[in-house]
């Protein structure tokens, strides 16, 4: 099919007509550009009124234009080529088929951007038919090929831009703002614990990392709230750098059957566990759960990915677990660490609106590397730890074994990190991947679950 046919020169000689009268209403069009113009004679024309209005000239007329034209080797030989007639004759046609408002006119410009999209997006296509054709491609790369296409070309066809005074818009605004609160009034997604809920919850487009010494659970805490966000009925993707799927399912289901892990690797359990064992695994058949294993991943295909999960299950919460560099140089490493948390919390929270919680790895300093690089970034730093056996003699055991601290908080309240008492309890199995909220030291917290008696108990 001829492309010509997806083209509408009426429009765009209404859109230049229109700017003739009217210059000022090309402020609404900002993403109107002369490439969009099927006409190459009318996109150049667009382009001279656009560099008049740009450089402050407001009127409109054959001399202007032809100054500008002229002043541009491109454009003139654009006219030249094709023998045109003089500007003032252009301008004269081009003045009877000129709108009255700026809501005709962005009409114009609309259905003049839609057609270019469209013979665009046929090019890319052709392109990506002949890629398909490459042998030397994996599936991987050319996957990520057809999403890096379509995603630039969709990225550069964005008629929203809009600029208005807030109090045109703060009725709207204030409507997002109050169906974002939840039932029980918090913002966002609540997490697992309710003393954590004080301090922050996890909200669409932003980043939350656990930072935690080396086996200390970080871990066991993503999947903790990865789990209660499909309770709630959120999909979830974790993606994991350390553990493979198999090693993540066993996890996996000592959490939710209760099941001591190692006896859950080695079958010697009771009936009744493993009943629990396949209630568990039935309940991982019904959830809208991702599970993916690479260490290796770059960013882009990672990205390719969550939107093939987002399109497969509506993706609605990301765990990362965890952010590390494979770099041997200190300098190197420090920069792909912020790198890695500019990225997961502009291009995949930002991008896909969704929560993103991630976990860092704290060194013998009780510090994430360079961490003023992945602060930079992040909303909310939580540090995780298992408390000292003096901390747990003085808290009680019923405060559990193992503390959090907020750290760093952009979405509320941080904890007074000078106050060696400022923290939350909780009460941590790690062989049954169970993370509880404890009794806080000093108080009974708000939302304190009493059932925790029994893992203080098996501890």
């Amino acid at each position: 099919m001829d492309v010509s046919t997806l083209s509408d020169i009426q429009s765009e000689s209404g859109v230049i007509g229109t700017l003739i009268y009217h210059p000022e209403f090309i402020l609404s069009t900002d993403y109107l550009k002369p490439q969009h113009f099927y006409d190459t004679v009318n996109g150049s024309i667009y382009w001279a009124i656009r560099s008049l209005y740009d450089d402050g000239i407001t009127t409109i007329d054959a001399y202007n234009l032809s100054t500008k034209i002229n002043s541009d080797s491109r454009i003139k030989g654009t006219f030249d080529q094709y023998n045109m007639p003089p500007v003032q004759q252009f301008v004269e046609l081009f003045k009877k088929v000129a709108r009255t408002t700026q809501k005709e006119y962005i009409l114009l410009a609309n259905n003049i951007v839609e057609l270019s999209f469209r013979r665009d997006l046929i090019k890319d296509l052709n392109n990506l038919n002949n890629t398909c054709y490459d042998k030397n491609l994996s599936l991987d790369q050319l996957s990520n090929t057809v999403y890096t296409s379509i995603d630039s070309l969709t990225m550069q066809y964005v008629t929203q831009n809009d600029v208005d005074v807030l109090g045109n818009q703060i009725d709207s605004i204030w409507e997002e703002i109050v169906n974002r609160r939840t039932a029980d009034g918090l913002y966002g997604m609540p997490s697992k614990y309710p003393e954590l809920n004080q301090y922050f919850t996890y909200e669409p487009g932003e980043l939350v990392i656990v930072k935690a010494k080396m086996k200390a659970g970080k871990s066991m805490f993503l999947m903790n709230e990865a789990v209660h966000k499909l309770q709630n009925g959120v999909p979830v993707l974790v993606f994991d750098t350390e553990m493979p799927t198999r090693q993540y399912t066993e996890r996996l289901i000592s959490l939710l059957s209760g099941v001591e892990m190692r006896r859950v690797k080695n079958g010697q359990y009771s009936q009744d566990e493993a009943n629990r064992i396949e209630q568990s695994i039935k309940w991982i058949k019904a959830v809208p759960l991702t599970h993916i294993y690479d260490p290796f991943m770059t960013d882009e295909s990672f990205f390719t990915v969550c939107k093939m999960v987002k399109h497969k299950t509506g993706l609605g919460f990301l765990v990362y677990d965890y952010i590390k560099s494979n770099e041997t140089s200190t300098g190197d490493n420090y920069n792909v660490l912020g790198q890695k948390t500019d990225f997961l919390k502009n291009r995949i929270a930002g991008e896909f609106n969704i929560p993103v919680l991630a976990a860092a790895q704290l060194n013998r300093q009780n510090d994430v590397a360079d961490s003023s690089k992945i602060d930079r970034y992040l909303s909310v730093s939580v540090k995780w730890e298992m408390k000292t056996q003096e901390l747990i003699d003085r808290d009680g055991p019923e405060c559990g074994n193992a503390r959090a601290v907020v750290d760093l908080n952009r979405l509320g309240p941080p904890m007074d990190t000078a106050d060696p008492n400022d923290y939350i309890d909780f009460i941590f199995d790690g062989s049954r991947a169970t993370i509880a909220e404890a009794k806080q030291h000093g108080s009974v917290p708000r939302g304190y679950d009493d059932g925790a008696d029994e893992l203080i108990n098996g501890l």
